[in-house]
């Protein structure tokens, strides 16, 4: 999605009228996708009970005209309504974006279920909802709007959010840069929508939360697969990290995924593994004096306490396995981007002191990440491989001298500006972050050997090599 700010509206239209438009749509809008929840579950519950054979396909044409008689009753005249649309409180293309990216995601039978039973609660959209719009009609489409680029090098577009004239807004892309100016780049390219090019799909207008007077554009869009032919020589190394949950590297490149990509995941992992504990000290300290008693009453307390605390545990592996699934689908599409044929990730089997300290060993199943790792990588056709960690962290990914005292004590009595010490080699003096180095070694296809063969030459002592001083 990118995501654009709307500077200023074109024309003759001053702001205060635009954002009184936008505020009045985006008012319909919200009236519209509750009551169509809400006439989605009263006809699943109809027919759920009994009372209809079929589960009848709700018209949201026709709720669209409901909702203008509900808000002619209500006070609001005709005339008004018109400058919007004339036969319903909103026009075609949000009506149609609404029902499509809005409302079709939320009442599928499998919700309503839950619904039923009272495992979740009824849906309801609240009154910031943003203005759905949609442009993934065909481009011979008459009325049509998308992005355009004007003569002075201005962004701009006609927002379909009423009859026409449409309201026409600049946005503000001087400062976008990067992958974001990229991005738009290429939708202006293809007017056409070409299928071989990025295409616009929905637009969505919101109001920004901590500045009112400000009004934001999402443009969704797609792009063509690029097939990409895995090779056997281009490796992808996974280091379990000590400040990032993970950390991947390309043994050709710079390319890698660490702290700012996996931040978020890594964030949630620690906050669930705090709250489980916390939640499970307070349920069973809750049960302390009742348990101790040796009678029928407080064995029944026992079960009912302990009872939660499984629930809990049933919730939290769930949990887990939803955070190691996305923290494994991120390391295998990295490696699909970028043509890889093999991933080589540390053999944790003996490792248990050596992880002590990591994100990951705090208690997480990182025995359970690797294998999601290893099933979704056989899914795309690429070889995972697992070897000795020994030494990787300590081996220079530049000029492969063995760094030997960089190990966690030195880590932590050398850290800089409260941060984890980063690696610098002793002989070429390559600095970089300790888990992207580590990451980077075991990106090697023979790093085992290579690390044996600086020891000898170093004279350090490995495990399983015999006559090594």
């Amino acid at each position: 999605m990118a995501k654009l700010e709307i500077l200023k509206p074109a024309g003759e239209m001053k702001w205060k009228e635009f954002a009184d438009l936008l505020r009045k749509v985006r008012y319909r809008v919200f009236r519209l996708a509750n009551l169509c929840v809400s006439e989605k579950y009263l006809q699943f519950h109809q027919w759920r009970t009994g009372q209809i054979d079929a589960l009848p396909k709700l018209s949201i044409g026709k709720l669209n005209k409901r909702l203008r008689d509900f808000l002619v009753e209500e006070g609001e005249k005709n005339e008004s309504q018109n400058r919007i649309c004339k036969n319903g409180a909103l026009p075609s293309y949000i009506v149609d974006a609404l029902s499509k990216y809005k409302i079709g995601a939320l009442t599928s039978k499998s919700k309503w279920q839950g619904v039923v039973r009272g495992k979740t609660a009824l849906p309801t959209f609240r009154g910031n909802l943003a203005i759905p719009i949609r442009c993934d009609h065909s481009p011979r489409k008459a009325g049509l709007r998308r992005l355009e680029r004007i003569s002075n090098g201005d962004v701009e577009l006609d927002l379909m959010v009423c009859l026409n004239p449409y309201p026409r807004v600049v946005l503000k892309t001087g400062k976008l840069d990067g992958s974001a100016l990229a991005v738009l780049n290429r939708l202006l390219d293809n007017p056409e929508q070409s299928l071989d090019g990025y295409r616009q799909r929905c637009f969505e207008v919101c109001q920004d939360r901590n500045d009112p007077k400000r009004w934001w554009l999402h443009v969704t869009y797609d792009f063509p697969a690029v097939e990409t032919k895995a090779n056997k020589e281009i490796v992808v190394g996974i280091d379990v990290g000590w400040a990032c949950p993970l950390y991947v590297a390309l043994n050709n490149g710079e390319a890698r995924l660490g702290y700012w990509h996996f931040k978020p995941l890594g964030e949630r992992a620690k906050s669930l593994e705090s709250q489980h504990l916390a939640r499970r000290r307070s349920m069973l300290r809750g049960g302390k004096d009742d348990l101790a008693g040796d009678t029928a009453r407080s064995g029944h307390g026992r079960r009912r306490r302990l009872k939660a605390t499984e629930i809990l545990a049933g919730r939290i592996n769930h949990a887990y396995d939803t955070l190691n699934h996305q923290f494994a689908k991120s390391v295998v599409e990295f490696a699909k981007n970028h043509g890889a044929g093999t991933i080589q990730m540390e053999d944790l089997g003996g490792l248990k002191d050596d992880l002590q300290g990591t994100l990951l060993g705090q208690r997480w199943r990182y025995f359970q990440l690797q294998e999601f790792i290893k099933q979704k990588a056989e899914e795309a056709g690429i070889e995972v491989r697992k070897v000795n960690p020994r030494y990787t962290s300590r081996r220079c990914s530049k000029c492969g001298y063995i760094h030997v005292d960089f190990d966690r004590k030195y880590r932590d009595t050398h850290r800089e500006n409260g941060k984890t010490a980063r690696f610098k080699c002793p002989k070429c003096e390559f600095k970089a972050d300790p888990d992207y180095n580590a990451a980077k070694n075991l990106a090697n296809l023979d790093i085992e050997a290579l690390i044996k063969r600086q020891c000898r030459k170093q004279g350090i002592a490995v495990r399983g090599d015999e006559a090594v001083t």
